[in-house]
């Protein structure tokens, strides 16, 4: 299932914009944020003191409203308010959540670098104590890692949990994660399903949960609108090569890998030690109204819609003529309104995962 959800997210290969584009973002921010309040009060009334032939010929200039602006690696877009915003303000906005979902893609270092840095400034600045829940640790890894996160270093962490023997990408990249669980004093839990029930689910589908997770998790039917769009993303992350009669298996899996990571999330957050939980999960298990929040919902029926935050970083495409609008990345979330907020990166370079795949139709 890992592969279906890195070539979920294949984008072309390009260098990004670095950090002159990243910085003349940032200032045009600043600039947009110095118009606004001007516009408000003081400013204005100082400009218009000052004598008519100090001032440039012409009317004053204005500052096009920043939030037109492409997306460009660095900037972080509140899709609701349909502004930009910077680090801060998106901890203010999402401090009250209960559930911080914050998706990425696997394989990009920039990500997993962001993601530490949500998780330490949100538990430095609010008075929830949320638990950590991993999408690459199992179930049935839980005791090993609790006994593990209470006595290895950070850095040797990773080994005794199998991590990249288990095909995730380097330990090294996501560590800061952790870093940032153990400074602020968060638990660590596993929320993704076994491996070892992920094959026989394909093949028999949920009956093929245990007893006590399929209570757990107490999966309906899929409703027709999610598996229309699981069903194509399954697809498509496996490079057409899937016979579309084993779709609809592949994404029960899915299904239920999504409802095991909300299930963990509302578990950790209602015991005595926490009262919330983030979740640290590829970019399409975090979406609303599909993913994990659709679930959170399920088992948790007093939520408000504030009580849950979406967060997705998210790979800004190259500088072309006609850039992509935040309409436009939002859809590829499969729903305009799946991400509330979205934090642009570079992308990395990488091979198309497509290539030199051959499976019988």
């Amino acid at each position: 299932m890992k592969l279906s959800e890195r070539t979920t997210f294949c984008a072309p290969t390009r260098s990004g914009y670095g950090a002159v584009g990243i910085l003349t973002a940032t200032l045009m921010i600043a600039m947009a944020a110095n118009v606004a309040n001007a516009a408000n009060g003081d400013e204005d009334e100082e400009l218009q003191r000052i004598p008519a032939r100090s001032q440039s010929v012409g009317a004053p200039i204005r500052i096009p409203d920043v939030s037109s602006l492409p997306p460009a690696p660095g900037l972080i877009f509140d899709v609701r308010a349909g502004e930009y915003i910077m680090l801060g303000e998106l901890v203010r906005r999402i401090g009250d959540a209960k559930y911080v979902l914050i998706g990425e893609k696997h394989d990009n270092p920039i990500h997993h670098h962001h993601q530490a840095e949500l998780v330490d400034a949100l538990s430095k600045s609010d008075d929830r104590h949320r638990a950590v829940v991993w999408e690459m640790f199992t179930r049935d890894q839980q005791t090993s890692l609790s006994q593990n996160w209470r006595k290895l270093s950070i850095e040797d962490l990773g080994a005794a949990m199998t991590w990249e023997d288990r095909g995730w990408p380097s330990w090294h990249d996501y560590a800061p994660i952790a870093e940032a669980a153990r400074s602020n004093d968060l638990a660590m839990v596993a929320g993704n399903l076994p491996d070892d029930i992920l094959r026989p689910m394909i093949a028999d589908g949920r009956s093929a949960l245990p007893d006590k997770l399929a209570k757990d998790l107490s999966l309906p039917p899929i409703p027709d609108n999610i598996q229309v769009l699981l069903d194509q993303e399954m697809a498509e992350g496996h490079c057409n090569t899937l016979p579309k009669s084993m779709l609809p298996a592949f994404s029960t899996v899915q299904f239920a890998r999504d409802a095991s990571l909300a299930r963990a999330m509302y578990d950790a957050a209602n015991n005595d030690d926490t009262d919330g939980a983030f979740l640290i999960a590829g970019a399409m298990h975090v979406r609303r109204g599909i993913a994990a929040p659709w679930h959170l919902a399920r088992f948790d029926d007093s939520l408000t819609d504030k009580d849950i935050a979406v967060v997705s970083l998210v790979e800004a495409d190259a500088p072309s003529d006609t850039p992509a609008t935040i309409d436009d990345y939002a859809m590829r979330f499969g729903a305009s309104d799946a991400i509330d907020y979205m934090w642009f990166t570079n992308d990395i370079m990488r091979s198309n995962p497509c290539d030199n795949i051959n499976m019988g139709q």
